[in-house]
């Protein structure tokens, strides 16, 4: 072969060779083209507009998650205020609890009295009563005149120590005036020292110490050898503050009962054992006079109400 025909074989072989390369070329930009294909502005707003939805979509639903967990926040809330209020009621409730407990058991002490009062009053009217008919039936019975008497100062000094209102004094007061009533009805009829005791002592009851202490006087000079006068003559000079004639009342008392047959002696030497120890304590206390005086006074009248009561209650002539 000519030099010619070689130069010529080579050009052709490195044309394929370039052609080759050419080819693969156009087929990595065919290649690269029909991956990555051009968009087209349509084709970019969609995009756009699609990526935005996505956005507001998601957002919406953070926004859905929050709205679904606020009522249980709002629970949680209104729980925490709900226990806060308990306890503050319950604080409150506890407190009103304490600041009535005063006012309630004053209530009650004020009505248990009431209850007492009223069944002192139920049991003596059934009494009272049933004696009073038999009186219309005898007007000068003298027994059943000074059973009502008796009866009456008895209902009045029973239920003087339940009476609290005005109202409920003012009852006392008036069953004392049927006893005394009663007791002045007898004496026209029967002259009697110690159906005067009775009545004296109910003006004592009704809280008329003055009257008391007068009629008293008056038995005892009229009749000295009277020793439920002077026992219950003494206790109004007591009540008074006047232990120096208490005392002298008592002793005439115990004079006058020496066999304690109406009771005076023996409650004379509980008195003047009760003013000794009185003067006694009043001496050595630290406390000022006046204190230990009233506190002697007031122990005395509560005690020497009861006990003559029941000797006034006498019907001994």
């Amino acid at each position: 072969m000519s030099s010619s025909g070689r130069n010529n074989k080579k050009r052709l072989a490195h044309a394929k060779v370039k052609s080759t390369e050419s080819d693969s070329a156009e087929k990595d930009g065919a290649a690269k083209s029909k991956a990555a294909p051009t968009k087209t502005p349509a084709q970019k707003r969609a995009e756009r507009k699609k990526r935005i939805t996505t956005i507001v979509i998601a957002i919406f639903a953070v926004i859905m998650a929050l709205a679904m967990m606020l009522p249980s926040c709002s629970a949680i809330a209104s729980n925490n205020s709900a226990n806060s209020s308990s306890k503050e009621s319950t604080s409150d409730s506890a407190s009103s609890s304490d600041s009535s407990d005063s006012s309630s058991s004053d209530s009650s002490s004020s009505s248990s009295s009431t209850t007492s009062l009223k069944k002192i009053d139920a049991n003596y009217q059934k009494t009272t009563s049933a004696l009073e008919k038999k009186l219309k039936k005898d007007p000068d019975d003298l027994a059943t005149i000074l059973n009502l008497g008796n009866d009456y100062m008895a209902w009045g000094y029973s239920a003087s120590s339940y009476a609290t209102t005005d109202t409920e004094q003012t009852h006392v007061k008036d069953v004392l005036n049927k006893a005394i009533s009663y007791y002045d009805q007898y004496l026209k009829l029967n002259d009697s020292d110690t159906v005067k005791v009775n009545r004296a002592l109910c003006q004592f009851y009704q809280g008329d110490t003055d009257a008391a202490l007068a009629a008293l006087q008056k038995i005892t000079q009229d009749s000295p050898k009277c020793a439920l006068a002077w026992a219950n003559l003494g206790l109004v000079y007591e009540s008074k503050g006047d232990t120096t004639s208490a005392e002298a009342a008592y002793k005439k008392a115990k004079k006058t009962d020496p066999k304690d047959e109406y009771g005076a002696k023996s409650f004379a030497n509980q008195r003047l054992a009760a003013i000794k120890a009185e003067a006694s304590a009043s001496s050595t206390s630290s406390t000022t006079s006046g204190t230990s005086s009233t506190s002697g006074t007031s122990s005395s009248s509560t005690g020497l109400s009861g006990a003559l009561g029941g000797l006034g209650l006498s019907t001994s002539n």
